[in-house]
C-alpha cells in the first residue's frame, strides 16, 4: 500500500507542476461529452502467498463535464479483469491455488490538458471485486471475494483527433476481503472515443 500511496503522490505532484510548465500555450480545450474507452496490459499482486502478474484489460464509459478550459470531470462506470496468478513456487497445473480478480468499478476522472494535444488525468472510486485466492495463513484456504473496495490511478496520454486519444495508466485495485489479500497494480495502455 506505500507503494501505491508513493505512486499516486509522484503522479499527483506531476500532475500540478507540468501544467505550469505549459502555462504559455493559451489553446488548451477541456474535453466534455459522452466516451468509452478499452485498455489493455499487466497486472501484479504482491501479496500474501502471491507474487507474479497476468494479463489485464477492462472497458469503461461514462460523460465528462468541463470545469475550465484546460480541466473536465468524468463520471463514469467500467469493469476490469486483473488475471490469474499463482501461489508462489507453485506450477501452472496446481488446483485451488490460483487466484483471480475481476470486478465492475464506478468513479470520477479529473483530466488535465496540458497543451491541446498532452492530458494527465487522476481518477478513483469503488471497485467491486469479485474474485478468489489463498489466504495468508500458516494453513492457507481457498476462499472466494465479494466486497466494495476503491480503486485509483493516474495516467498521460495524448489527443490523436478530437474524437480519439490513447495514454498510459497505472491504477491500483484493493481487491481484499475474507482473508483474501489480492492488492493488484495495472500498468495499462488504453485508447478513448469521444462522441
Amino acid at each position: 500500500m506505500n507503494k501505491t500511496l508513493f505512486a499516486i503522490a509522484i503522479a499527483a505532484a506531476g500532475f500540478v507542476a507540468v501544467p505550469a510548465a505549459f502555462a504559455q500555450d493559451a489553446n488548451h480545450t477541456a474535453q466534455q461529452g459522452w466516451y468509452v474507452a478499452a485498455d489493455a496490459g499487466y497486472a501484479s499482486i504482491d501479496k500474501g502467498p502471491y507474487d507474479n502478474g497476468s494479463v489485464a484489460g477492462g472497458v469503461k464509459g461514462g460523460y465528462r463535464f468541463a470545469i475550465n478550459p484546460e480541466t473536465s470531470l468524468g463520471v463514469e462506470v467500467g469493469y476490469e479483469y486483473l488475471g490469474q496468478v499463482n501461489a508462489r513456487g507453485l506450477s501452472d497445473d496446481t488446483s485451488g491455488t490460483k487466484s483471480k480478480l475481476r470486478g465492475t468499478t464506478a468513479g470520477l476522472d479529473l483530466r488535465y490538458n496540458i497543451t491541446q494535444n498532452w492530458y494527465a488525468d487522476l481518477r478513483g472510486g469503488a471497485f467491486y471485486a469479485q474474485g478468489q485466492g489463498l489466504t495468508d495463513t500458516a494453513n492457507p484456504q481457498f476462499r472466494q471475494i465479494n466486497r466494495t473496495k476503491y480503486y485509483a490511478g493516474a495516467g498521460v496520454g495524448y489527443n490523436i483527433t478530437p474524437q480519439w486519444s490513447v495514454g498510459l495508466n497505472y491504477n491500483y485495485y484493493n481487491g481484499a476481503g475474507n482473508g483474501v489479500e489480492l492488492a493488484t497494480s495495472a500498468y495499462t495502455v488504453a485508447a478513448e472515443y469521444r462522441f
